[in-house]
């Protein structure tokens, strides 16, 4: 009977060498790279798959969170604009079914 552990290690092994396929496919950038927690202008682009002027406009119009730091550069906070871009959830319909009931039970309404 074969050593458990060195299943494991072979099959850690085996794990290892495709996802260093997977950077080698990617150009070299390693899993960690994608989700820097600040971003400058061009990883905002591709996160958010906009142009670098529709950026620039939402941020001359305070509508995106962002910092600059020497006056020039901008930067983006990755927790930031994942909440900027949950905002203004579009309620379902089963929500508001559900929140129309609560409020029939709670003020008494009868049909």
């Amino acid at each position: 009977m074969e050593n458990p552990f060195e299943i494991i290690i072979e099959k850690l092994n085996v794990i290892e060498k495709r996802i260093s396929s997977i950077e080698h496919k990617l150009g070299g950038t390693s899993i960690n790279d994608c989700y820097k927690e600040v971003m400058n202008l061009n990883q905002l682009c591709d996160y958010l798959e906009l142009s670098k002027s529709h950026i620039y406009k939402l941020t001359s119009n305070q509508e995106i969170p962002h910092y600059k730091r020497g006056g020039k550069k901008l930067y983006f906070n990755k927790y930031e604009i994942d909440n900027w871009l949950l905002q203004n959830k579009i309620v379902t319909r089963r929500e508001i079914e559900m929140q129309a009931a609560n409020y029939c039970i709670k003020y008494k309404f009868k049909f």
